[in-house]
């Protein structure tokens, strides 16, 4: 059987998605990072529906938990729903994962949280040091340690 999966770990700019440069105005910082938050909610949903490994599993439920919790959080401080440039190629990667084959789905469910990790490290870090916003500078840089958690995570799941 032939695999057409993606090569292993490919950050969102290696698959042409990609905040470059990194929004540096808050209505752009939160639009992306409300993009990633909703792919690695959406995908980890998916996750829960289609994976049978337990460490697969159980990371799914944290993202979904975590994510969620923050997204309550956002929207009570009024952060934006304007959308992202990150949106349709985010899209795309979750309709690509809802029609991996099953044997090929934690591989591609564990690259793509690889690469929505990594491209939240960099909107963080970008916003972190040079955003438009003090208050919310700091908040992308205590969200900086919880997801370099995750992307840890990220890369110790399964591929099978």
């Amino acid at each position: 059987m032939a695999s057409f999966a993606m090569p292993f770990s490919p950050s969102l700019a290696q698959a042409g998605i990609s905040t470059n440069p990194a929004p540096l105005e808050t209505t752009g910082y939160s639009s992306a990072v409300e993009a990633l938050s909703k792919y690695e909610v959406d995908s980890s949903q998916l996750a829960l529906t289609r994976s049978k490994s337990q460490a697969t599993r159980a990371f799914a439920q944290q993202m979904v938990h975590h994510h969620s919790r923050v997204k309550s959080d956002q929207k009570i401080v009024g952060r934006s729903d304007t959308g992202s440039a990150l949106d349709a190629p985010l899209s795309q990667m979750l309709y690509t994962l809802q029609n991996t084959p099953s044997v090929e789905f934690n591989a591609a469910y564990k690259r793509g949280q690889i690469a929505a990790h990594e491209e939240a490290l960099k909107v963080h870090g970008a916003y972190a040091a040079q955003g438009s916003d003090l208050a919310e500078r700091a908040k992308a840089q205590a969200a900086m340690p919880v997801i370099q958690k995750h992307l840890g995570a990220a890369r110790d799941l399964p591929e099978a």
